[in-house]
């Protein structure tokens, strides 16, 4: 259960493209594997010169081996900016067979990426090595090319990123003077099959101050302050997996969780300041950042998937549901005095679609596009074009959608803001949008509390360049049992300008199924579970210091980055059963950091090799125990397939999930998996030469018979294949071992 943090943070880095040239070269890893300048970052040059060149051509080569076959030779430079360090990527290569090594480096040299695709290695397929057993080349790999960080690392997991890629990813972590410091870490990909190092990303910041570990705020102080500013809050999430029933709807199940008010809360181990974020600013800024906007989706009114109707047959439904006219459905929005539309706005057209839901198979909406026939669509960019959409509830003539485009009173021409005056403020503002939700939304207005207000567009900056907004956007989550639901909304936007509505709509599931909330602790009891997590405790952060004179200038800023003994939660995912108090993944249920099966009945590694690298791929029984002399089941069967990325489809025809299964019903499951059923449907051809050839049923003989040939599966010691005997456990999992090998090392042609 250690460091789980860790495993969110760590990155896969896959090249996937050859660089043949300079530009392409380019190429520059994650974040995640960059250094960012510390205070005494000694790199400021701001072009790449012969000496620099040739100084970190040397000081790679001296960590890494470059095959004498890359012969080809390209690298990039970027300059060193107010946010990051310089940076050098360095690419060798083999025209030949598109292999190459690419390196990327800060700008004293330090190696922060590697990748290495050698094309004439096979690295995907059966794993060849335990994780165990490549651990030490992972930590031999980071000696040699990140010296700095030898000793000061601490190993955290590995885990397998699947059969295509084949690699095993072992996570460290930074530590000092005993104390995690979570936001400095390296990952290192080894290949299960080759045993080689493909990628590295080293994560660390050089050249800053590291904190002395000895505190004066204790742990137990430091949980009170978090205590004293940080809430617990019971929401509703969910996963998004629907429910399908006989009828054909579906629902979306939804849980109840804990959840911590804020995203990030620390406390100074030595002062005892809050941290509520990780920026400081200083100098002459003292402008905050407004809090970015919620993803709207603007025709969120519109259904997903929907069929446009003709007017034909928009008359005869017409005739059969009430559905309000065209000319009616427009006037609803023409006619309503709250919304923004540009007088300009003579253009209208309306289609008629139908919802395509199975719980809603008679809902029907008009879609409304309103524009500018006067524009030019040649005219220059710069020229403001009007336009607006809405969609309106074919039956209840309700606005489901709004959007107006907004002016911004910007004049290109003269580069300054027209003159205009905010008349309506966010309090006002609100009322005139609460009042049209309760129109054209009542009930889902009724179970719904407000969220969030943010600043929408600029219309012009005051004297001291800050800025003046013309709008506001709001949001109101769903509620059930007076708990917010945060992924069902609905939204809208108010010009303080006209105080007219430019946007409004809803996310909103009418199917859902919410958990009772009966029984649930309390928001302190869950605020103790969350806090006596083990990830939260003493930490080193990375935090940067912000400076600038002049709030809107970017040549004036800087930041810079620096560490801190902090108290602080890591815990991810943040949910916190309102029950149980155990924390939750994402779906809802008991979280579990394991990431590779383990049995406590395997011990001899020889004898039980194969399972265990299957189990190191992912691939397994959950339980805790292998049972390898246990026939092996269809649902066993189906089980591991699902391991491997495969749905739970039924694998044997009318046969029960608890069935045993056969060796030639398993021989035929591996070719129908490779796509080899119509070849193996072919009469006469094929002749297994078992000793036992008579017994395999005709159905499955032609499956046996090319599974035999590509090395799936094959006779006893006896020469008999025995094709309705079952199999158990370990033998299946030889079996499955050969079939991965033949599917994923492309040897079926």
């Amino acid at each position: 259960m250690k460091r789980k943090v860790a495993l969110l943070l760590s990155m896969a880095l896959v090249a996937t493209a050859v660089p043949t040239n300079t530009e392409a070269a380019s190429v520059v890893a994650t974040d995640a594997a960059r250094t960012i300048k510390a205070e005494s970052s000694s790199s400021t040059v701001g072009e790449p010169t012969t000496e620099g060149l040739e100084k970190v051509i040397r000081e790679v080569k001296g960590k890494i081996t470059v095959p004498s076959s890359y012969t080809e030779f390209n690298y990039n430079y970027n300059a060193s900016t107010a946010y990051s360090d310089a940076t050098w990527t360095l690419t060798w290569s083999n025209a030949k067979d598109y292999s190459y090594i690419q390196v990327n480096t800060d700008g004293d040299y330090h190696i922060t990426y590697f990748y290495q695709y050698d094309n004439g290695k096979g690295s995907t397929g059966v794993a060849k090595y335990l994780k165990s057993e490549l651990k030490a080349k992972a930590e031999d790999f980071i000696k040699k090319i990140a010296p700095e960080t030898n000793g000061k690392l601490e190993y955290l997991d590995a885990s397998y990123d699947g059969i295509y890629g084949g690699n095993y990813i072992y996570n460290f972590q930074r530590v000092n003077s005993g104390v995690d410091f979570p936001d400095n870490r390296v990952t290192v990909y080894v290949n299960s099959v080759t045993g080689e190092v493909t990628s590295a990303s080293i994560n660390w910041l050089y050249g800053a101050s590291v904190p002395a570990s000895t505190t004066k705020v204790t742990k137990e102080q430091a949980i009170k302050l978090i205590k004293d500013n940080l809430k617990m809050k019971l929401v509703y999430r969910s996963d998004y997996i629907r429910t399908f029933k006989q009828d054909g709807s579906s629902q979306v199940k939804v849980f109840l969780v804990y959840e911590p008010s804020s995203d990030y809360i620390s406390i100074d181990a030595n002062t005892g300041k809050v941290y509520t974020t990780k920026a400081e600013w200083s100098a002459g800024n003292n402008y905050t950042a407004t809090k970015e906007e919620a993803s709207y989706d603007s025709v969120a009114g519109t259904p997903a998937s929907s069929q446009t109707l003709t007017d034909a047959e928009i008359k005869q439904i017409s005739e059969l549901n009430n559905i309000i006219s065209k000319s009616k459905a427009i006037s609803i929005i023409t006619g309503n005095s709250s919304l923004y539309l540009e007088d300009s706005l003579k253009n209208i057209t309306a289609t008629l679609v139908k919802q395509e839901s199975a719980n809603d198979s008679n809902s029907y909406v008009w879609n409304i596009s309103f524009s500018d026939p006067t524009v030019d669509t040649a005219a220059s960019i710069d020229t403001y074009s009007a336009y607006a959409y809405a969609t309106v509830d074919a039956v209840t003539g309700k606005i489901l959608s709004f959007y107006s485009s907004m002016n911004n009173y910007y004049n290109s021409k003269t580069q300054s803001y027209k003159n205009v005056t905010i008349k309506y403020d966010k309090k006002k503002s609100q009322a005139i949008l609460e009042k049209f939700l309760s129109a054209q939304a009542g009930t889902r207005f009724k179970n719904s509390v407000f969220s969030t207000v943010n600043d929408d567009y600029i219309v012009a900056y005051k004297t001291d360049k800050t800025p003046v907004y013309g709008g506001y956007s709001y949001q109101y989550n769903r509620t059930n049992e007076n708990i917010e639901y945060p992924y069902n909304y609905l939204y809208g936007a108010v010009d303080g300008v006209t105080g007219k509505i430019y946007s409004y709509g809803a996310n909103w599931d009418e199917n859902v199924t919410f958990e009772s909330s009966k029984g649930a602790i309390t928001a302190d009891q869950a605020m103790n579970y969350y806090l006596n997590n083990e990830d939260f405790g003493l930490k080193y952060e990375i935090y940067s210091k912000n400076s600038t004179k002049d709030k809107l200038s970017t040549d004036s800023y800087s930041v810079q980055y620096a560490i801190r003994l902090v108290y602080r939660p890591d815990m991810a995912p943040v949910y916190i059963s309102p029950f149980t108090g155990k924390q939750l993944n994402y779906n809802g249920e008991v979280y579990s950091d394991l990431q590779a099966f383990t049995y406590s009945d395997i011990t001899d590694a020889t004898k039980n090799r194969n399972i265990l690298l299957l189990a190191d791929m992912n691939i397994g029984f959950a339980g805790g125990k292998f049972i390898p002399d246990q026939s092996i089941t269809v649902a066993e069967i189906n089980e591991l397939f699902s391991s491997m990325g495969y749905g739970n489809d039924t694998l044997i025809e009318n046969s029960s999930s608890t069935k045993l299964i056969t060796k030639e019903e398993l021989a035929n499951l591996f070719i129908v998996k490779l796509g080899l059923e119509k070849m193996a449907s072919l009469s006469g051809i094929y002749k297994t030469g078992y000793l036992d050839d008579n017994n395999i049923s005709s159905k499955y003989y032609g499956a046996v018979a090319l599974a035999k040939g590509y090395g799936l599966m094959n006779a006893e010691t006896n020469g008999y294949f025995k094709p309705q005997a079952n199999i158990t456990r370990a033998q299946a999992v030889d079996f499955l071992m050969n079939f991965i090998n033949v599917q994923k090392t492309g040897v079926l042609y």
